[in-house]
């Protein structure tokens, strides 16, 4: 029986604290676990109490992309996929809290698009981020709003097509990541616990007015990648390359 990755969420002292707990598959994600995530989101987004969420994954990884099983079995699924991601990807940009993730092992492919939506990250220094997907006839560019954001166009542009892997003094360097640590699960606490103690509104007006600028807000920035992304879904040699290393993805 297939397990998925789930989400736990606590609700305290101004922090919502989500965490993703599906180690045995280094926390990948499935339709249904970016759903319960956007789900749990919008409710936090609603919520006066909470000015700081605190994104974490359980076990050596923060999140490991996809669980690309059902696309594999059904390739139409490819879309659900990555539509899921957009969804999250806004309800993270736009939520009017402060969204912290700690980061440490792999966050990958869908993993370090979460990374990127994200307005503080605290990883380890030895994190691994990054979007290594072209092999498996799959494309990152739904990441691409939100990447381009943190990192500008060029470096952006580089991760991306590349599909190297940074390590998270690299991340650091370019601007994906804000805060590198040896334990970022502690520092990234410590982080929402001092956040969450200034002005709730005024972190909100930050925010929004942040999302205003950067035209985080336009529901096109977001539609576009996820439409540019369709094709794949019903290309012969894209899910071919899928079929043949998913499952020696290692």
């Amino acid at each position: 029986m297939t397990t998925h990755t789930t989400i736990i969420t606590e609700r305290h002292d101004g922090i919502a604290r989500i965490q993703f707990q599906g180690p045995e598959q280094r926390n990948a994600l499935s339709c249904s676990t970016m759903n319960a995530a956007v789900e749990e989101l919008e409710s936090i987004n609603r919520d006066p109490s909470i000015s700081v969420v605190l994104l974490t994954g359980q076990g050596p990884a923060f999140c490991a992309g996809f669980d690309l099983q059902p696309v594999v079995e059904d390739p139409a699924r490819l879309n659900d996929f990555i539509e899921g991601l957009s969804l999250l990807l806004r309800s993270i940009r736009r939520n009017r809290a402060v969204v912290i993730s700690a980061v440490q092992g792999a966050a990958i492919a869908g993993g370090c698009a979460i990374v990127s939506a994200c307005d503080l990250v605290v990883a380890s220094p030895d994190a691994r981020l990054g979007y290594p997907v072209h092999p498996l006839g799959l494309s990152p560019v739904v990441s691409s709003p939100t990447l381009m954001q943190m990192v500008g166009d060029g470096a952006a542009r580089a991760m991306l097509m590349s599909g190297k892997l940074i390590d998270g003094t690299t991340a650091h360097r370019l601007g994906l990541v804000t805060h590198v640590t040896g334990d970022p699960e502690a520092s990234a606490e410590d982080l929402a616990r001092r956040i969450s103690g200034h002005g709730p509104l005024a972190l909100a007006a930050t925010k929004r007015w942040l999302n205003e600028l950067d035209e985080s807000l336009e529901d096109r920035r977001f539609t576009g990648p996820v439409e540019g992304s369709e094709p794949l879904a019903s290309d012969d040699d894209s899910m071919g390359l899928l079929r043949s290393r998913w499952g020696r993805k290692g």
